[in-house]
């Protein structure tokens, strides 16, 4: 956690990292090293199984079996791209399109590179300071519920009895603790119910890809923009070489892991196959915007229209990352304010039937 928070700082011990033991997906070091494994292989023409083979030897955990898994698909003849998406947390989404992209574009590794260069392992990152933040709630969240329950079990009863026999009237917060808690007793079903599907998504990789590709890419305003970014990234690596923007639109649309994202592609493809303007297209479904489509279309007419990709594709991808980077610092103020919440209100249910007892004893 955040230095002022030492209590949960570490969570396992520092020479066995929390991966190693449940090993639901690749580390992002992990991802990182295998993805530039691969575009070593590829750029010295270098047989890619040994090298796996022998760095399966220095991984441990679940990422040992991932790998030996992969050597052995390779062996069997099984082209990469094919391999890598059939062992599932091995790289993420976007490494595996970049190699897909690299392979039918002809571009070797071109998009693995650029791939590299954007995702260095760092511990700083917004995704991480909002897991911690997450992971923090996690743990204080069931010490909570066991004191809430010893107050809604034995205290708030007592109270509600001492106030009754003394026909004395309850006070709000009082009212407002009973009659919160019996909305809890009636739906308690729901809180297994959520703690089962949290876990599942946790533990299953499909169904958080499925979550985390279908719905929450479809609904969150910054991922549609990374997504966009990532396709006009995409289209420069492909002018930069030579090759034709149909093709690389038909790859991406073909094998983009956002099903939203596709069906875009595939309807931009469908528009230029019949004549329509690649850049018209992609901004009548939402990949670039008006200014950006000018822009595009201005430089098309200068003659730029790789390096306007390029700097398009980057701008917008630090743009969206800095205002993740600022929400994801607000993820912990707002649970530790949610927990003084919760508490500050449990307080309230036993102080004020005290303050109001006391006071009509006077």
């Amino acid at each position: 956690m955040e230095p002022w928070f030492p209590t949960f700082q570490r969570l396992a011990n520092r020479e066995i990292p929390l991966p190693t033991i449940w090993p639901r997906a690749a580390t992002a070091t992990q991802r990182y090293m295998l993805l530039g494994l691969i575009a070593l292989a590829i750029e010295d023409n270098v047989p890619l199984a040994p090298l796996l083979e022998e760095w399966a030897k220095d991984v441990r955990g679940m990422q040992r079996r991932r790998v030996s898994r992969l050597v052995r698909l390779l062996h069997s003849g099984r082209p990469l791209a094919d391999a890598v998406e059939e062992i599932p947390g091995i790289l993420a989404d976007e490494d595996l399109l970049a190699i897909r992209f690299d392979v039918h574009i002809g571009t070797r590794t071109a998009a693995i590179r650029r791939r590299l260069a954007e995702s260095l392992p760092a511990g700083g990152g917004p995704v991480h300071r909002a897991r911690r933040a997450l992971i923090y709630f996690a743990f204080v969240l069931p010490i909570a519920f066991i004191f809430i329950a010893f107050l809604q079990l034995k205290i708030v009863p007592v109270f509600d009895r001492m106030f009754q026999e003394f026909g004395y009237h309850r006070p709000e917060a009082l009212r407002w603790s009973i009659t919160i808690a019996g909305w809890l007793a009636s739906f308690w079903w729901l809180l297994p119910l959520a703690l089962f599907a949290a876990i599942w998504c946790l533990l299953s990789t499909q169904t958080g890809r499925f979550i985390r590709n279908s719905i929450l890419s479809r609904s969150l305003q910054p991922l549609r923009e990374l997504h966009a970014a990532d396709v006009l990234d995409k289209l420069g690596i492909a002018t930069a070489a030579g090759r034709p923007l149909p093709g690389a639109l038909s790859t991406l649309a073909r094998y983009h892991f956002v099903p939203d994202v596709r069906h875009k592609l595939l309807f931009v493809r469908n528009e230029v196959e019949l004549g329509a303007e690649i850049f018209s297209s992609m901004a009548a479904v939402g990949l670039l915007t008006p200014p950006e489509l000018r822009l595009l279309k201005t430089a098309d007419r200068v003659g730029n229209r790789a390096w306007v990709l390029d700097q398009l594709a980057g701008v917008k991808e630090r743009r969206t990352r800095l205002r993740l980077a600022r929400a994801a610092q607000l993820v912990l103020p707002t649970v530790v304010l949610l927990l003084a919440g919760v508490v500050l209100f449990q307080a309230l249910t036993i102080m004020v039937p005290l303050v109001a007892l006391i006071d009509a004893n006077l």
